[in-house]
């Protein structure tokens, strides 16, 4: 295919059956269908699994900064009624950041350049 054209994309082939309005689809256009269905239930999950982590990360963040402030107030370590200490919520960090990792997957400089279609 040459720099700039265009494949031309088919027109719906729309039919009745029954009366009831329908558009025919080759094998060919019914496996992709399919096969784009899944991958956009597959997006879905993900984007779920992102949601949480995100969620759980802006938490333990909230947390950490309204124990850091508490301690910054009273100028002498963890107030008593900031929550949980810095320490205890910094403890958490290093899991939630390696999940955020796996979930986010590879970032784009380590996964190259993105591939054109």
């Amino acid at each position: 295919m040459t720099k700039g054209a265009h494949v031309a994309k088919p027109k719906p082939r729309h039919i009745t059956v029954d009366g009831q309005p329908m558009v025919a689809l080759t094998p060919q256009e019914y496996a992709a269908l399919l096969s784009m269905r899944r991958q956009v239930g597959a997006l879905g999950s993900r984007l779920r699994i992102v949601r949480e982590t995100l969620q759980v990360t802006n938490d333990l963040l909230s947390a950490l900064v309204t124990a850091l402030e508490a301690e910054r107030v009273t100028g002498c370590g963890p107030a008593a009624d900031a929550g949980r200490p810095v320490t205890a919520l910094l403890s958490s960090a290093p899991a939630l950041i390696a999940r955020a990792h796996r979930v986010a997957g590879k970032s784009r400089d380590r996964a190259g350049p993105r591939r054109r279609r």
